[in-house]
């Protein structure tokens, strides 16, 4: 969008262009200082890590993706690899990918010594982490798609898949990946999925799944993401398995891609469309 994002101090805007507002006084940190001690002797934590992929030339160009397969670009790659230094020292017992190739770049460029370790029955991808579709407006830069949508009077409800069909489709993915966990008694997943699936996975936990938003988060700033950018979910689960209450304790962390300037460190990636 040609914004130049200073995380939590600056505006940025929403997937159709409205202005949001970060929190003021907000600070972004290392990832480190945010990972939760879970207790070895307790295994009804779990920590859910969800990683946006590295930026494509789609991205760059505002190109709406949705289910196109497209690839990272250089800058994608190399934010995948930043991305991948922060959560090096951190354990994970599965793995979960959409199926897009921009995704899987992601998890094979951030987690390569991770994938070594984990068997493959802990390594999944799968499309119900897949972006929303677009239908007929993919592979469209977004202006063109803007202009062409007020015309005919229509909305972006009215092209591709149905929001509740989206919604549906990224709960059944969570359920999936918390099942897993449950079963097995994981205590740490890393999900890579898209901007535009994160943020709507996110307002569904907190709106029909009753879970808590840190108190250092504003509701503002659930809306886009930078690339290869962190965030957390904490859930905790009673005996039987089922979910006790669930925290979302960071969005959109993006540390990692922090360049240093005199007197404030700064994020200064461009944020680009959660298509």
């Amino acid at each position: 969008m040609g914004v130049t994002a200073h995380h939590a101090t600056h505006a940025s805007n929403d997937v159709m262009g409205h202005p949001i507002q970060s929190k003021p006084g907000m600070k972004m940190q290392p990832i480190d200082g945010l990972v939760a001690e879970v207790d070895r002797s307790d295994q009804r934590k779990v920590q859910i890590f969800i990683v946006r992929h590295g930026q494509t030339r789609e991205n760059a160009q505002r190109i709406i993706q949705g289910h196109l397969n497209t690839n990272l670009n250089e800058e994608g790659i190399r934010q995948s690899r930043l991305c991948g230094e922060a959560l090096r020292k951190i354990s994970f017992d599965a793995i979960w990918s959409s199926d897009l190739n921009r995704c899987i770049q992601t998890r094979d460029n951030a987690l390569r010594s991770h994938l070594e370790r984990l068997p493959d029955s802990r390594i999944h991808t799968t499309e119900l982490l897949r972006e929303r579709g677009f239908g007929d407006v993919e592979g469209h830069d977004y202006k063109t798609v803007v202009r062409a949508l007020r015309q005919r009077n229509l909305t972006w409800e009215t092209v591709g898949e149905s929001t509740k069909a989206f919604q549906m489709r990224l709960l059944k993915a969570w359920d999936e990946v918390i099942s897993e966990a449950r079963m097995n008694y994981l205590q740490r997943v890393i999900i890579i999925s898209h901007g535009g699936a994160i943020s709507s996975l996110v307002h569904i936990l907190l709106k029909r799944r009753g879970f808590a938003l840190s108190d250092q988060i504003s509701t503002g700033v659930i809306s886009n993401l930078l690339n290869t950018s962190i965030t957390i979910v904490n859930v905790a689960l009673k005996k039987d398995g089922t979910v006790l209450n669930g925290e979302v304790v960071e969005f959109n962390n993006a540390y990692h891609l922090q360049r240093p300037e005199p007197g404030e460190g700064s994020i200064e990636e461009e944020i680009v469309d959660n298509f």
